[in-house]
């Protein structure tokens, strides 16, 4: 499992009457076990320095009773939390046996992630469990861009902004659930100009996804 420096260890157990008073027991206390505030990463734990946009970052463990139920509210418990807490968080997701099996968390940029006109929740997460930390960067902003852009399994470079690593991977998740519909369509298709056609449209698809998961014109440009 991804681990944190041990100077940032916090190991604060939430009780549920706090989340109670919150009004997230009530909803999620069926499925959640225990919720640990296990990091705070700061510029004084890791040696990194705030910006306006992150200050500070959190560290959730949060444990499961039951996986498979716990699973399709987890989005609904991190954006709850997400609401109350003012800081970036980043969730180790545990299961009713203490296996660790994801990690996952809201991007927080000033003010909120906004696409179109409207501020959205958009849950970054991923199975990869043991992630390595980002080195040789400066400020917490930039750990927690690059966290994200690996949790995302993108790159994402230094004058990239928290927003626009959002909507690259907003438009990768599109990319990918076109993907998704493409080989359904391919599995089933029965003519073989028709099957050429999809896989044709498949390879575009394909690319523009890789160029997606670069955040700069020239890296893109290596593979146009």
């Amino acid at each position: 499992m991804t681990g944190f420096p041990q100077s940032a260890a916090y190991g604060k157990k939430i009780p549920f009457a706090t989340l109670r008073r919150q009004g997230i027991a009530p909803r999620y206390g069926d499925f959640i076990k225990s919720l640990v505030w296990a990091h705070k990463l700061s510029p004084e734990t890791m040696q990194l320095a705030a910006t306006d946009s992150v200050k500070e970052i959190e560290v959730m463990d949060l444990a499961l009773k039951d996986k498979c139920s716990g699973l399709r509210s987890l989005a609904a418990v991190i954006s709850a939390l997400d609401k109350i807490i003012p800081s970036p968080l980043i969730f180790r997701v545990f299961d009713e046996e203490g296996r660790a099996f994801k990690i996952a968390f809201n991007l927080k940029s000033s003010g909120g992630v906004v696409h179109g006109d409207s501020e959205v929740f958009r849950l970054f997460h991923t199975d990869e469990t043991d992630l390595p930390l980002p080195q040789g960067l400066t400020t917490l902003e930039s750990f927690y861009k690059r966290f994200a852009a690996a949790v995302c399994g993108m790159t994402t470079s230094p004058d990239e902004s928290l927003r626009d690593l959002d909507a690259r991977h907003y438009r990768l998740e599109s990319l990918n659930a076109e993907l998704a519909d493409i080989e359904k369509k391919i599995s089933k298709e029965v003519q073989l100009d028709r099957t050429y056609a999809l896989a044709k449209e498949r390879r575009e698809i394909e690319r523009e996804a890789a160029l997606c998961r670069m955040p700069n014109r020239r890296e893109q440009e290596r593979y146009s």
